[in-house]
Parts: structure tokens; C-alpha cells; sequence
């Protein structure tokens, strides 16, 4: 809870970076511009030296609202009032003096500059910061070193015997900590700024492959859900149509001798819905488990040329060769492909149309082959259709291929090969 609150105030602060810095500006330059400017104003210097030395401070402080949006014009601007106040002389107010104009509390907005510079910038840019630092705190070191304020404002406190009340061992610390402890700083806030920035970046590239792979996913259920319906569909309406279109004819001249043709019909539609209800128990998560539908395979290929047949066209079985096992996902593709191509030739060739399935067993897989007669009609579909198109990205998946072509003698034809399971795998 408390990085999510840290993230909400950051990404709050981030968006009024321009309110949020002049703010803190105002607060700097209210706590410790009239100090400073009342130590001026009441030196003996000159009075052009003395307003112009406010002005600098001013600027100084306005330079730090700008810290983020500019840092690097902050910074130098920090710098500059720093090296005007180590040059200036002595200043002499209430009582005590004269002392170094870098010792009034204005010089905060050094540091200040100095983090934003480091914590903003590029690593090149924050080095050299640090280095242009270090010149001018040994300027202000140099500039400090001669003068003990201690025994000035309290003689005979001081003991040269213990190094720790020393003036110059204080000042050499006081001043790299004013360099090294705002860059260090910066650095860090920089270094935090950036993973920060990478977590919210991979959480966003995160986020985009789980849409991504939602939408491929949705996409891909589209497509298997479509080719399902299409495998399971298309071949009972094919009969349906061509045994409803064959006993329109046939009642004209004998109604008796359409009423076998409209058991097929009858049935064809039956197996349509049965088959149906299996697909959409198989689509459905809160039902049955896909495993539960039966699928067909190549023991029900002899009741499905059955049925090819009673629709009117003439179909030759070959098999050669002894079985081999292709898993359950092979034995569907090919009866599949004996679905769809013998669908296409009742579709496109007509139930006069004669057709050859030729299974060929090979050692390591089976070749596939459905074919129809000359002249009598494509086994190909129609431009755009589902049907082999579908079945050669299923057989595909199982590492096997699919290709449909004219024959040289003026019919077409399917060839499949489905590769087989080595024995106890």
C-alpha cells in the first residue's frame, strides 16, 4: 500500500512539476532570502555592490523553480552566485565579522541545484556537474581556510590539542559533504526514477501481450470454432441438398420412390444435429470435456463413403499397406480429408460424379489420396472457402501437408500425408 501511495504522489507531483517547484522556490527563497539580504544591505559595502549582490541571490533563488524543467541552467546559475559570494570581501553584521558572504543562508540553493542537475541529467552531465563542484568548493575552502570563527565569536573555547574542534578539519568536511551528499543523492533519485520507469514500462508491455495474446487466442477459437462447424456441417447439408434436389425430380414421376430419399435426407439431418450438440458440449467449458465428444477417425470412413454413395456418387476404395498409428488428432484430419473432398465432388461434380480414396501405408506416415473422374467436376472449393484451407493449417499443426491440384487428365485431386507414431509413443 505505501509504494502505491508513493507511486500516486509521485505521478501527482510529475504532472505539476511547474506548481509543485515554484512552490518549493517561495518556501526556500521566504526562509532564507531575508536573512541573507538583511546581512547585505547592512554591510559597509557600496550601495550599487550591495544591490546587485541581492539581485544575484534572487535570481539564485528563481533559478530554483526551474530545477526540473532546466537543471542544467539552474546549476549554472547557482554556480555564478556562488563564485560572485566567494569574491566579494568580508561583511561585517550584528557584531561578528567580518566573515565570508558564501556563509550566508542563500548558498542552500548550491545544493539544491546540484542534486537536480545529477538527478536529472544524463550520467555525463552529472559528472561534470560534480567536478565543477569540487573546483569551487576547494574555491571556498581556500577562501574560508585563514579565518577561526570559533575563537572570533568565543575565545578560548578552542584547544589545538583536539582536532575535532579544528576550523579547517570542519570546513573540509562541511564542504564535501554540501558537494558529495546532494549528487549522491541525485544519483540515487535518478537511479530510482529509472527502474521505476522500467517497472511501469514492462508492466505496460506486460499488459499489451496479455491483450495481444487474448485477442490471438479469441481469434484462433474463431477460426477452430469455424472450421469445426464447417468440418462437421458442410458434408451432411451437402448430402441433405443433393438427396432433397434428386427427390423433387424422382416424386414427379413415382412420389414413392422419394420417400427413401427423404430418409436420407431425414437422416443426414439427424447425424448434422447429433453431431452438432457433440461440438458445441466440446465449445462449452462448464460441460462436458472436449475428451467426452467422440470423434471420428478412420474405422467410420467406411460408414461415411456409405453415405457418399447413397447420394448418388460412385466411390472406389484403396488400401494399401499395414496401419499405422496416427493418434487421434491424425485419424480426425483424415477423415477430414475424406470429408471435405468427397463433399466438394458431391458439390461441384454432381451425384453422377465418380470418385477414388487411396489410402497408401508407408512406414513412417500415410499418403492420402482423393480424386474424381475427367471432365466431371473440380474436387477443389470455391475461392474464399473454409474447407482446405482450414485443413492444410490442421494438418500442418500434426507436421504433416495437404495440396489440391488438376489432374493432367481433366479431373482434381487431394493429396494428403499424415506422418505416423513410432511404435509406443
Amino acid at each position: 500500500m505505501g509504494t502505491g501511495i508513493g507511486t500516486s504522489v509521485e505521478q501527482w507531483v510529475r504532472r505539476r512539476r511547474w506548481l509543485v517547484d515554484g512552490v518549493f522556490a517561495a518556501a526556500v527563497a521566504v526562509l532564507t532570502l531575508p536573512i541573507s539580504a538583511g546581512v547585505i544591505l547592512d554591510s559597509s559595502w557600496p550601495r550599487a555592490l550591495r544591490v546587485v549582490t541581492v539581485a544575484a541571490l534572487a535570481i539564485g533563488h528563481a533559478a530554483v523553480a526551474v530545477r526540473r524543467t532546466a537543471p542544467r541552467a539552474a546549476f549554472g546559475v547557482a554556480g555564478a552566485v556562488m563564485l560572485l559570494l566567494v569574491a566579494l570581501p568580508g561583511v561585517e553584521a550584528g557584531g561578528v565579522g567580518p566573515f565570508a558572504p558564501v556563509l550566508v543562508p542563500s548558498v542552500v540553493i548550491f545544493p539544491i541545484a546540484l542534486y537536480s542537475v545529477a538527478a536529472w541529467r544524463p550520467r555525463r552531465v552529472a559528472r561534470l556537474a560534480l567536478a565543477l563542484s569540487g573546483a569551487g568548493a576547494a574555491l571556498v575552502v581556500a577562501r574560508l581556510w585563514g579565518a577561526d570563527y570559533l575563537t572570533l565569536t568565543e575565545p578560548g573555547l578552542t584547544d589545538p590539542a583536539d582536532p575535532v574542534r579544528s576550523w579547517p578539519l570542519f570546513l573540509v568536511l562541511a564542504v564535501l559533504a554540501t558537494v558529495l551528499a546532494p549528487w549522491a543523492l541525485g544519483r540515487y533519485r535518478r537511479l530510482r526514477r529509472s527502474y521505476l520507469l522500467e517497472l511501469e514500462e514492462r508492466a505496460r508491455r506486460e499488459a499489451e501481450d496479455r491483450r495481444e495474446n487474448a485477442r490471438r487466442a479469441a481469434r484462433d477459437e474463431r477460426v477452430r470454432i469455424a472450421r469445426e462447424m464447417h468440418d462437421v456441417v458442410a458434408h451432411s447439408l451437402s448430402v441433405m441438398v443433393t438427396q432433397a434436389e434428386g427427390g423433387r425430380l424422382m416424386a414427379r414421376k413415382d412420389p414413392a420412390a422419394a420417400v427413401p430419399v427423404l430418409e436420407t435426407v431425414a437422416r443426414a439431418g439427424q447425424e448434422a444435429m447429433g453431431d452438432m450438440r457433440q461440438l458445441l458440449r466440446a465449445l462449452d467449458d462448464h460441460d462436458a470435456a472436449p475428451a467426452d465428444a467422440a470423434q471420428p477417425g478412420l474405422d467410420d470412413l467406411a460408414e461415411l463413403i456409405d453415405r457418399v454413395r447413397q447420394a448418388g456418387p460412385a466411390v472406389r476404395v484403396t488400401e494399401r499397406g499395414e496401419r499405422r498409428r496416427l493418434g487421434a488428432a491424425g485419424e480426425l484430419a483424415a477423415y477430414r480429408v475424406v470429408q471435405e473432398a468427397l463433399t466438394n465432388v458431391l458439390k461441384h461434380a454432381g451425384p453422377e460424379a465418380e470418385a477414388s480414396v487411396c489410402l497408401d501405408w508407408q512406414p513412417d506416415a500415410l499418403r492420402l489420396t482423393v480424386r474424381n473422374g475427367p471432365g466431371r467436376g473440380p474436387v477443389l472449393a470455391a475461392p474464399g472457402g473454409r474447407g482446405l484451407p482450414g485443413l492444410t493449417e490442421r494438418l500442418a499443426l500434426l507436421g504433416g501437408t495437404l495440396t489440391a491440384a488438376a489432374n493432367g487428365d481433366g479431373g482434381f485431386r487431394v493429396d494428403a500425408v499424415l506422418p505416423a507414431r513410432a511404435a509406443g509413443a
